[in-house]
């Protein structure tokens, strides 16, 4: 083998195999397989083979059994036959494609197509080389610019339409249709102007049909992108109940497409990967812009401001690690659909994202910062609610900055003497943190009320209604004298402030394991106190219940300190039953051992 020869190979390779990588870069969305592009080329090399025994069968059958002129029937087959056989072979595997997940829309199609038709112009531009006795570079390098971009528009040409086919509802497959009609015609044409014309124009014309086919595909490619966005735009507008102004859809319309529905709809071009990929960005820079807004208000502590800068600065670096993984060509897309200055649009980005994934959306602020709850506040205000809130004994573990973050969203609510916050049965809504004045709790049966205990300044009413919501367990009413003025925090805010917090849950979730725990080894130790009674170890239990009593009343003491708990709460009563129990154990067992019959000697015996 020849260095010439050699060096023809590599032309005929390299050449096709460029221009599918400027193609793939064309493809906007990426959304073709790798694995699919290797079957595509694979399956073009099978088809030239397929193609190969075809043709020769019929030149058989023509020459040897209808007794034809060779030389008539060769040029028959070179212009008419053989473009029909070939483009049949190689448009198979993509009707077989068509039914698969793999071939989202039409610039799939091309893609996959001009991928066959260059596997088929490969081999098909080998065996000529090999057949050829004077190899010569020029005949690889305009075989490479002609033959093999001419397959490749072919197929590709069928590709467009079966993806056209693919998105369209029409029953009969007029694109299907046109699609292979088109590559049937280029094909003919261009096999008929080769063995028309010969030297320098049959160069340049060869070249130019393939050049111009590549062209033309990459053109309808883009076309169909353009195509794409008026439909989702389209889509968009035909909207009415997602409560888009006139401005705001025009805006959207500009960009080419939007909400949730927006990004189902574009999953069937895009693919379900990019999509997650899409929906993450926007998240993550709604929730940039949220903060910024925080920042913007200006009522927030030192300690508070510094959080949100940074949290802004690791949401902008999960932003660039998300554009690392789209494409260039589909962060290009995305930059010029999204656009950042664009205020209205991204207004309804964020309230739209905040209805479908509330805990990826930092609701709380964003309902702060529209609703201009916390405009008025001052950031020694919110300081000084943090440090309230961190005394109360399920926030003990959540750290400052969260708190004031929490506390922007507390507000001042009086009651006058006698007034009634809720009643026994009422959904826990809130909780309140007395300023001054009292709560008085009640039990009600039958109608009848009966006093249990006085809610004092300083002291929590409700902290586990912001968690559960259960039915009030009492009646709660302001005490008589001077009015009751509380800080109220809604369990509805609680809720949205903690759904996209989850450092704030753990920190709830560890006080509780802790109460949870407590309780636990209470309840042991009370069922080893119970065995020893029962075997007469009485002097084991006293031991015992004076240090017992000593922590729980301490374990009472902090709980009392942090702010007692609601009526019946976890807080209240297990300190104090846990107190109580050992109180009573010990003066069951002093009882059990003064009444105990006295021990017998070792020499005394039986009556």
């Amino acid at each position: 083998m020849t260095a010439t020869t050699i060096i023809s190979y590599i032309i005929i390779l390299a050449i096709p195999i460029f221009v599918i990588y400027v193609l793939q870069a064309v493809d906007l969305f990426q959304t073709t397989k790798r694995n699919v592009l290797l079957f595509s080329l694979g399956w073009g090399v099978v088809a030239f083979g397929l193609a190969y025994v075809v043709n020769n069968t019929i030149l058989s059958l023509l020459v040897n059994q209808a007794g034809l002129d060779r030389g008539e029937v060769l040029d028959l087959i070179r212009r008419f036959i053989a473009p029909l056989a070939e483009e049949t072979i190689k448009a198979l595997f993509l009707i077989f494609l068509i039914f698969q997940p793999t071939f989202r829309y039409p610039v799939d199609g091309a893609v996959y197509g001009f991928c066959i038709g260059i596997g088929f112009a490969v081999v098909e531009n080998i065996f000529y080389v090999n057949n050829s006795p004077n190899v010569t570079l020029s005949l690889a390098i305009t075989r490479s610019l002609s033959t093999a971009l001419m397959h490749g528009t072919a197929t590709a040409l069928v590709g467009l339409g079966l993806g056209r086919l693919r998105r369209t509802k029409n029953r009969f497959p007029v694109f299907a249709v046109v699609g292979i009609a088109a590559a049937y015609a280029a094909h003919i044409v261009y096999n008929n102007l080769v063995n028309s014309v010969d030297g320098a124009i049959l160069l340049l014309l060869a070249i130019g049909f393939g050049i111009f086919g590549v062209v033309f595909i990459a053109y309808q490619m883009k076309a169909f992108l353009r195509d794409e966005k008026a439909r989702m735009a389209q889509v968009l507008s035909s909207q009415g109940e997602t409560g888009v102004g006139e401005g705001e859809v025009k805006s959207i319309q500009r960009m080419g497409e939007m909400s949730s529905g927006m990004l189902s709809q574009l999953s069937e071009s895009v693919g379900d990967e990019n999509v997650a990929l899409i929906r993450k960005l926007l998240i993550t820079q709604a929730n940039i812009g949220i903060l910024k807004n925080n920042l913007s208000s200006g009522a927030a502590s030192p300690r508070l401001r510094k959080a949100w800068e940074e949290e802004i600065a690791e949401r902008e670096k999960e932003y660039l690690a998300i554009r690392k993984q789209l494409k260039g060509s589909v962060m290009s897309y995305f930059q010029s659909v999204f656009q950042s200055e664009d205020e209205s649009m991204w207004k309804w980005i964020v309230d739209d994202l905040a209805k479908t994934d509330p805990t990826m959306i930092h609701t709380f602020d964003m309902f702060l910062f529209t609703t201009g709850v916390a405009a008025e506040l001052t950031p020694e205000y919110i300081e000084e609610m943090a440090l309230r809130l961190k005394k109360i004994e399920i926030f003990r573990e959540v750290d400052l900055a969260n708190l004031e973050n929490l506390g922007r969203s507390i507000k001042s609510v009086e009651f006058q003497p006698g007034d009634m916050m809720f009643d026994q049965g009422d959904v826990g809504e809130a909780m309140y943190l007395i300023e001054s004045g009292g709560i008085d709790i009640f039990a009600v049966s039958n109608g009848t009320e009966t006093f249990l205990r006085t809610f004092q300044p300083g002291q929590v009413v409700g902290d586990f209604a912001v968690l559960d919501g259960q039915p009030r367990s009492a009646r709660a009413r302001a005490s008589a004298g001077t009015p009751l003025v509380t800080l109220e925090l809604k369990r509805v805010r609680f809720k949205m402030f903690i759904q996209s917090r989850p450092q704030v849950i753990f920190a709830v979730l560890k006080v509780l394991g802790e109460k949870a725990r407590f309780t636990t080894s209470t309840v042991e130790e009370n069922v080893r106190t119970l065995r020893n009674l029962a075997q007469g170890n009485y002097a084991d239990v006293m031991a015992k219940a004076k240090p017992a009593a000593e922590a729980v009343q301490t374990a009472e003491s902090t709980a009392a300190t942090a702010g007692a708990a609601e009526e019946g709460s976890d807080s209240d009563v297990s300190a104090a039953v846990g107190r109580q129990l050992s109180e009573t154990f010990a003066k069951l067992a002093s009882t059990l051992q003064q009444n105990a019959p006295a021990p017998r000697s070792a020499g005394q015996g039986a009556n």
